[in-house]
């Protein structure tokens, strides 16, 4: 009896040393996990090759020196044949930021994605966008097949001149028609070939500043106000010339009759 009561205590004892040891484990694995995860790259997902994808990436986050870091990424662009299509900095009391939008390659999408995410001290947002356009691809290389084999039938008919006058004038206009939309389906062909060839990385960065009021409003000075007046004076003297000169002729007309009454009244005076 005592020995069965012995057994029954060393299998308690091993039964709780074992959870204990998976308690540790799992505690340990979700350290592991929890390092891991704040060290994942920012990749899009990966889609078919034969899929038309329009990849568009939002991102925002702080940097210690707006100016430094415009030039890092400026730097970085560079480097993966990127270019900066639009830059908007602005400053507020509290805040300076810079809106940038940069297109990129789709080869080095995630590599620049993931640059960018090492000029931060703090990450406020990462958003990745997909547009699969490939039904409208679909759409208007079939359309265009369409388009393209009924201008030719209509070629046809002006090469071989075998209607009537009103027949190729029907077929000239047709085909100008036609040719109209053939151009801006592809028009719209080439603008979604290069939005799925390169992707569209919207950027917001920011730097937090101390707090600053805005200037007062700027008084002018004794000086600048005398300078103006004289100005004004000046420019009021050259309309009064411009104005007598413009009615000369008004002016002559009544100097003659000044004259010409003094002279009548010393006249008259004499007699």
């Amino acid at each position: 009896m005592k020995k069965l009561g012995i057994l029954l205590l060393l299998l308690l004892l091993i039964i709780s040393c074992n959870s204990k040891t998976e308690d540790n484990t799992q505690a340990v694995s979700m350290r592991k996990d929890k390092e891991t995860s704040s060290n994942i790259d920012i990749e899009k997902p990966e889609v078919p090759t034969d899929r038309k994808i329009i990849w568009n990436a939002d991102l925002e986050f702080q940097v210690k020196n707006v100016d430094e870091s415009t030039n890092e990424i400026s730097n970085l662009c560079s480097k993966y044949n990127a270019f900066i299509s639009n830059m908007n900095l602005t400053s507020t009391n509290y805040e300076i930021s810079n809106h940038i939008t940069i297109r990129v390659d789709n080869s080095s999408f995630n590599k620049l994605l993931n640059d960018l995410k090492g000029t931060s001290t703090f990450i406020r947002k990462i958003e990745i966008n997909s547009n699969d356009v490939t039904e409208e691809f679909i759409d208007i290389e079939s359309r265009l097949k369409t388009k393209k084999e009924v201008r030719e039938r209509y070629i046809d008919i002006l090469r071989n001149r075998s209607g009537e006058i009103k027949d190729v004038i029907a077929a000239e206009d047709a085909i100008r028609k036609i040719t109209e939309e053939i151009e801006a389906r592809e028009g719209r062909l080439r603008y979604l070939q290069n939005r799925v060839s390169q992707s569209t990385i919207d950027l917001e960065i920011y730097q937090k500043v101390d707090f600053k009021s805005e200037p007062e409003t700027f008084e002018k000075g004794f000086f600048t106000k005398a300078k103006e007046s004289l100005e004004n004076g000046w420019h009021i003297i050259k309309e009064i010339l411009l104005f007598l000169l413009s009615i000369w002729p008004i002016i002559l007309i009544v100097v003659i009759v000044l004259i010409w009454r003094r002279k009548w009244l010393k006249k008259r005076i004499q007699k």
